[in-house]
């Protein structure tokens, strides 16, 4: 209990009392008593719940029928109390009704609000929501760490505030002086909206009518036009300045050059805040008397549906003003005799949301406008903001940290007022500034002209209330890369409508009531459970606290749903979508190279031209800044693009080369003599490289030397043994198996069937001389299953002529030999009838008798797997042959192994 000691007080006091003086009932009990008797209240009755039996005791009791019916009419009791408390809190739902879980829920829902409503009522009064010491600075994105001096309104514990939005610092860059946002409030704010005389209305149903009760400098009555839909309700209103705004020219003296003036500082201007009608009336008068006037509007958004415009600023040459829209709400629309009057200027800084703010809430309308940031945009600035032209107009750093201010807080720090008078007391300065500035631009003389228009059209925008589509929610999804199935675009468009008619009947953002990054995380994750959807939300919005039963039936209602998997759209590589580009590729201020609006830019670094701050020219360096001249100065190696003023000797002469060989005419044909020698030679190392290379890939060289004489030996002697696997299977099992005596038979006919040549019996060939050849004599150690390959000797033999008689059996027995020799060798790439050539040893070699297409790469001996698949293929009715054959060269060394 939180104040036990005050309680046992009262109570001592109470039995200190003399029995005969009653008390005073109705004397008024101020919050103090009246809350230590709602504590005794609440005890006494915790300790009576008690008091009852638990457990398995409530079980037994219960057994006996007249106990269990006086708990039960007691517990109907006091479910039909809570029902009626829910009723007066405009909780939905009878509790008699629900489960006990449900049951719960309602009370924990209006336990909230009758919290809140408590709180809210404590506050307002004590006053601590008018207690100027309540405010609340936290700084985010602090680009420096020195402190300045801070004001008097602000605590010491407000300074200490832990710096937030660090994760957003800029590494790399100089540090600055001042913070680059800063979140100003204050506690328990009174909300305004609540004083209106006119209460807000939200509703989408209804569109937004002008308030306007009367047309002050009009050319047309006032008259409130609606404009209808298809469906034939009323849509919009038109704009009731529409007429004055398309008739509206400018000025001719709005059209000349400017004579700009310098304003006094802040300090030395008269401020008047004008809070009250009197006030109101007199600033009225003063602003009929100013020719120029500019003009700020700070407005607020978070805790309100539509928004709510705090403050307006205005200022002339010689004194500033501060209306407090937020209590002449309903009186402001006085200033239109002066706002829409086409003779007074009226200066704005990016008036696109102020003009729709100044119609909503305040009735105001303004003819003959000029807008610096459309006049920014027509000079091509490097900015567009405000703080950017003060800076390069009057050289002077303005603070904008406080653009996150709550502008409800009353009565207004001077911080804020400060903040508040700097937006507007330059501006008149900065228009003329920017109209010489227009006017000086030849290359497009009507550019002050079209600034102005643009200006009007500006001021034609009306404002329309939010609205919602059936199709609203989908833009959120667009947005995102997450994929919803039918279930969850289900949830998302129910919390979608939810939150849109929760923010219209509470008059609250759609932020302060569900943020949209919650609200789809809800959708996404689906929950079952009421804690699954405050795990959702980090911070819970109090509005979601109060309403989650409502939150958790819609997400109930789309786990129902049967669910449907999104299809995906097939898209190929090629032609997949881009993001849309919000970069406008043909305005002039686009510059991709142009790093300026990014933070690492400064723009107070020195720099050595400086304007002057009285007329805004460039200044004269100072005598004792500009350099001594008399100091020697090297002349540049080289020079970009600046000439000097006296060429060099070797620029003469290369120049006087060039003249006279552009002077020099010469004819076709002496051009052509002048290159023939050099064809002439280029041809020859052409003919040169072309025989080098020749002579590489040549042959036989047309002089062999010594070692060249060697290798067609030895590849005389290769030859010679591949010629031994070209004759039949039966020749070389006689090679090899010589008689015993070692002796070749005399009588023995060579087996290779030699073809005569047509030339052969007219010139018979010289006997050529052969080298023996060493006989290959079988090892000790080797088998007769074993081949040995020997190499076979080719003679030249002389044969005695045939007489006439035996030539034509000779022809026949010759002719029948080759036909079955050529049978058993089968198609044999290497004729017998080729002789091999033989070195004669005089170094010099027969090269006709040689057949070169038996090289093909280089010879490769036979192996016995190609003979044995030839022979089987080509001498089928062999088989003796074939046994041999395998015995020999297949199966040897298998059935050695098998035996063993």
């Amino acid at each position: 209990m939180p104040r036990p000691p005050k309680r046992v007080h009262q109570e001592a006091k109470k039995e200190s009392a003399p029995p005969d003086q009653p008390p005073n009932k109705s004397a008024p009990e101020n919050v103090e008593a009246f809350t230590n008797q709602g504590f005794k209240n609440v005890i006494a009755a915790t300790k009576a719940a008690n008091a009852f039996p638990q457990g398995t005791a409530r079980a037994l009791y219960l057994s006996y029928p007249g106990y269990a019916r006086v708990m039960d009419d007691l517990s109907q009791r006091v479910v039909a109390l809570i029902g009626n408390v829910l009723k007066a809190n405009n909780i939905k739902g009878d509790i008699r009704k629900r489960q006990v879980e449900e049951q719960f829920e309602m009370v924990q829902e209006s336990n909230d609000i009758l919290f809140e409503r408590i709180t809210t009522n404590l506050d307002i009064k004590s006053g601590l929501r008018r207690n100027p010491q309540e405010v609340v600075e936290t700084q985010v994105d602090v680009m420096s760490s020195s402190t300045s001096a801070e004001p008097a309104e602000v605590s010491p514990q407000t300074q200490e505030t832990p710096k937030a939005g660090s994760w957003n610092r800029t590494t790399g860059t100089p540090q600055r002086n001042m913070v680059s946002a800063r979140l100003f409030t204050a506690k328990n704010i009174v909300r305004p909206q609540t004083q209106f005389k006119e209460p807000v209305d939200n509703s989408a149903q209804n569109p937004f009518v002008p308030r306007l009760k009367e047309k002050p400098n009009s050319l047309k009555p006032l008259a409130l036009l609606p404009e209808y839909d298809d469906a034939g309700n009323i849509q919009s209103y038109l704009h009731p300045y529409e007429f004055e705004l398309l008739k509206f020219q400018p000025a001719a003296d709005q059209l000349q050059k400017q004579k700009p003036v310098l304003p006094a500082l802040m300090a030395n201007t008269e401020l008047m805040v004008v809070d009250t009608v009197e006030k109101l009336e007199q600033a009225l008068e003063e602003l009929r008397q100013a020719p120029q006037i500019a003009i700020d509007v700070e407005h607020h958004s978070y805790r309100t549906f539509m928004g709510i415009t705090c403050l307006v600023q205005m200022s002339t040459r010689s004194k500033d003003y501060i209306f407090d829209t937020l209590i002449l709400r309903d009186d402001m629309h006085i200033l239109n005799l002066v706002l829409t009057d086409p003779k007074k200027l009226k200066i704005l800084h990016g008036a696109d949301l102020d003009i729709e703010w100044l119609q909503r809430d305040l009735s105001l309308y303004i003819v003959n406008m000029f807008d610096t940031h459309r006049a920014a945009k027509a000079l091509n600035l490097a900015r567009l903001s405000l703080a950017y032209l003060l800076k390069h107009y009057l050289d002077l750093d303005v603070d904008k940290s406080l653009q996150l201010a709550d502008w409800r807080m009353r009565p207004l720090p001077q911080q804020l007022v400060d903040y508040a008078r700097q937006d507007t007391h330059f501006l008149i300065y900065v228009y003329e500034r920017m109209t010489n500035d227009l006017l000086q631009q030849h290359a497009d003389p009507g550019l002050l002209g079209s600034v102005y228009q643009q200006s009007t059209d500006v001021c034609k925008k009306r404002y329309n209330k939010p609205h919602i589509g059936p199709e609203s929610h989908l833009d959120l999804v667009r947005k995102t890369k997450r994929s919803f199935d039918n279930r969850q675009l289900y949830a998302l468009r129910g919390i979608f409508e939810w939150r849109d008619a929760t923010a219209r009947s509470e008059d609250e953002s759609y932020g302060y009531v569900l943020p949209n990054h919650m609200m789809l995380q809800i959708a996404e994750s689906l929950p079952r459970e009421m804690q699954g959807i405050l795990a959702c939300c980090n911070p819970i919005p109090p509005l979601v606290r109060q309403q989650l039963h409502t939150l958790h039936q819609i997400v109930l209602k789309a786990r129902d749903q049967p669910l449907v998997k999104p299809i995906l759209e097939a898209r190929s590589s090629t032609q997949a979508s881009l993001p849309p580009s919000t970069k406008d590729f043909s305005s002039k201020l686009y510059c991709p190279h142009d790093f300026s609006h990014l933070e690492e830019i400064r723009d107070d670094l020195p720099t050595l031209l400086k304007r002057s701050s009285t007329s805004g020219k460039l200044e004269i360096p100072r005598a004792e800044e500009v350099a001594n001249e008399g100091l020697p100065i090297a002349a540049p190696a080289m020079a970009l693009f600046e000439k000097q003023s006296k060429p060099t000797q070797e620029e003469e002469q290369r120049w006087a080369h060039l003249r006279k060989e552009s002077q020099t005419l010469r004819m076709p044909y002496k051009r052509y003599l002048a290159i023939l020698p050099l064809m002439v030679q280029l041809k020859a190392d052409q003919l040169a490289r072309e025989r080098s290379e020749l002579q590489k890939r040549q042959l036989c060289p047309t002089a062999p030397t010594v070692e060249q004489n060697i290798k067609l030996e030895a590849h005389a002697i290769k030859k010679e043994e591949d010629v031994v696997y070209s004759v039949p299977l039966k020749e070389q099992l006689k090679r090899k198996h010589p008689q015993a005596n070692g002796k070749p038979d005399a009588d023995q006919q060579p087996t290779t069937s030699k073809r005569p040549r047509k030339d052969e019996n007219r010139q018979p060939k010289p006997p050529v001389k052969t080298e023996p050849v060493e006989e290959v004599q079988q090892g000790a150690g080797e088998s007769d299953d074993e081949v040995v390959e020997v190499p076979i000797e080719r003679q030249a033999t002389e044969r005695p002529k045939p007489s006439p008689a035996q030539n034509k059996r000779q022809q026949k027995k010759n002719q029948f030999q080759r036909g079955f020799k050529a049978k058993n060798r089968g198609n044999h790439p290497q004729s017998s009838s080729q002789q091999i050539p033989q070195h004669t040893g005089e170094g010099n070699f027969d090269y006709k008798n040689v057949d070169f297409r038996q090289f093909k790469g280089g010879a490769q001996r036979a192996r016995g797997t190609e003979i044995k698949q030839q022979i089987r293929g080509k001498n089928r009715p062999n088989n003796r042959n074939n046994k041999q054959f395998n015995k020999l060269f297949t199966f040897s060394n298998v059935r050695k192994e098998g035996k063993k």
